[in-house]
This record gives C-alpha cells, sequence and structure tokens, in this order.
C-alpha cells in the first residue's frame, strides 16, 4: 500500500500510536485540550518528519499540524519499536512506514465492516 502524502504518525503519552491519512483528518480528530495538556508527545511524517502539534486558540480553537523542518528517524524507530511491542504484543516489528499502511488498512477494514453490517450486507 503506498501511503498518502500527508500521513502523520501522532504518539501518546502510552506510546499508543494512532494514524492519519492527512493533516486534515488529524486535526478533525485530534482535540485541543489533549494537545494543551500534552497527550501527544510526538509525531511525524513516516520518513521522520517532526510534524508540530499546536492549537493557536488554546484549549477551545482547532488544533493544527505543521511539518518543521526537522527530522528524528531514530526517535520515530524507536517510538514505533515500542508500539509493537507495548499494542501489538506477538507480532513481529515493523518500521514505520510499514506500521502506517498496516495500522491503516486495519482501521479501514474496521470501518468497512462496521458500515457492512449498518446497511445489513
Amino acid at each position: 500500500m503506498d501511503l498518502p502524502p500527508d500521513t502523520v504518525l501522532v504518539f501518546d503519552r502510552t506510546d499508543d500510536l494512532l494514524v492519519f491519512e492527512s493533516f486534515v483528518h488529524a486535526a478533525n480528530w485530534l482535540e485541543a485540550i489533549d494537545i494543551d495538556e500534552g497527550e501527544y508527545p510526538a509525531a511525524y511524517t513516516p520518513d521522520g518528519g517532526v510534524v508540530a502539534l499546536t492549537t493557536p486558540e488554546a484549549w477551545r480553537g482547532p488544533v493544527v499540524l505543521t511539518r518543521t523542518d526537522r527530522a528524528d528517524r531514530e526517535d520515530l524507530a524507536r517510538r514505533v519499536a515500542r508500539y509493537w511491542s507495548l499494542h501489538q504484543e506477538g507480532r513481529s516489528a515493523c518500521d514505520p512506514v510499514q506500521t502506517a499502511s498496516f495500522l491503516i488498512d486495519r482501521d479501514n477494514q474496521l470501518w468497512k465492516g462496521r458500515l457492512r453490517r449498518l446497511l445489513g450486507g
């Protein structure tokens, strides 16, 4: 699976991982109060680019994701490995791109199954 160009990996304080197919999806799902409270300490593009999560209007406003000019492939790889060891027990760890593809595919399959059940098909 080729990842969409704006795929973003967002890690929470428990080293769980959220993967969004675009910055827009992430901004619509993440809550400003959680960003302000430090719930998501790290966000990256699949190639290790650092993504800034900000809330220009504090906890009431929108969440904004911005690409920075920094990269930290080592921290991304470390966080992805930790995610696999904590949240995907019994599975072999994958690299960041494979992990993003895996999680996007898994989430899409879940939604397809829910829609099928709702529509009676």
